[in-house]
């Protein structure tokens, strides 16, 4: 099996473009080549590699090939900074594209001054795609990212995996909001009652939490603010209660602005998972996650074996 570079770097075009007539554009080439290219490289591997629907989505075959052609450029960009020198502080050298995925809550407390450190020590330009931590693992298999933090434990086929720790939740609302809403305690009636504070509408970790708070299924208002900064203030001015990370409410609760509704909490356990390629910037990037997540994140326990 002979895998073409041209047929690899045609796919990519065409997922990223989402069409054959756009993937002609971005090549400067004509759509009846790229569809002899596509056809060619199927020939080739013996799989069907892309799905002809509008907008053109990969087959599972056809996202490892993409993967390939993401990695070739990486690799590529990586020795052409290397050959020119590559220096960080340098505005006018080459940087390297580094995409990457990362939940909200993440990026709004301790995966930004990760960035931030990669961005100084390394000639990169990097691309951050954000989802929630659950779906992040899809930038992966559909080769759109080297790296991405995921709630899911299980690797992806050619990615390696690094539990980070788990981010804890802890349900806050403001003193007022508890005086009014919930006198005697976050009862199942004051729980269907109370608004809440969601991200949007599949932030399942808001609703583990009132699942478990309440003896039975409740349905209460809900407003929803899906941006974590926003989000952590809309609980501190009384909008409703909600779960939010203990790095980011820390402050509000030791001032008072907020106060905890029960002495419970949630953890979501993050993992930091990447394609598995010898590559110094892949390799200086994990470093960094794993080092700044080991002092921001709460241990997870390890099964026993």
């Amino acid at each position: 099996m002979e895998i073409s570079q041209e047929g690899v770097q045609t796919l990519a075009a065409v997922l990223l473009e989402g069409t054959f007539d756009g993937a002609a554009g971005a090549l400067h080439i004509t759509p009846s080549a790229v569809s002899q290219r596509i056809k060619a490289l199927e020939a080739s591997v013996g799989r069907v590699v892309v799905r002809r629907t509008k907008p053109a989505t990969a087959t599972p075959d056809g996202e490892v090939l993409v993967r390939l052609a993401k990695q070739w450029d990486l690799l590529t960009a990586e020795a052409r900074a290397e050959l020119l020198g590559g220096d960080p502080a340098d505005p006018r050298g080459p940087r390297i594209h580094l995409p990457i995925a990362a939940n909200a809550d993440s990026l709004a407390t301790w995966f930004l001054p990760v960035i931030a450190r990669m961005h100084a020590r390394h000639p990169v330009a990097i691309e951050v795609l954000r989802d929630d931590e659950s779906q992040n693992s899809r930038f992966l298999r559909s080769g759109e990212v080297l790296g991405a933090i995921t709630s899911d434990p299980l690797g992806i086929r050619g990615c390696t995996i690094r539990p980070l720790g788990a981010m804890r939740y802890l349900p806050v609302a403001t003193p007022d909001f508890v005086t009014r809403w919930m006198p005697d305690g976050p009862t199942t009636d004051a729980l269907a009652q109370a608004p809440m504070v969601l991200f949007d509408r599949n932030d399942y970790i808001q609703r583990d939490v009132l699942t478990r708070l309440a003896d039975g299924p409740v349905s209460p208002p809900i407003n929803y603010v899906p941006a974590s900064t926003e989000f952590h203030r809309a609980v501190e001015l009384g909008m409703g209660w909600g779960a939010v990370p203990e790095v980011q409410i820390a402050d509000a609760l030791r001032s008072g602005r907020v106060v905890r509704i029960v002495d419970d909490h949630a953890d979501v356990p993050l993992f930091w998972q990447y394609w598995k390629l010898s590559s110094p910037v892949l390799d200086s990037l994990t470093a960094l996650t794993v080092a700044a997540a080991a002092e921001h994140l709460v241990p997870t326990r390890q099964p026993n074996h």
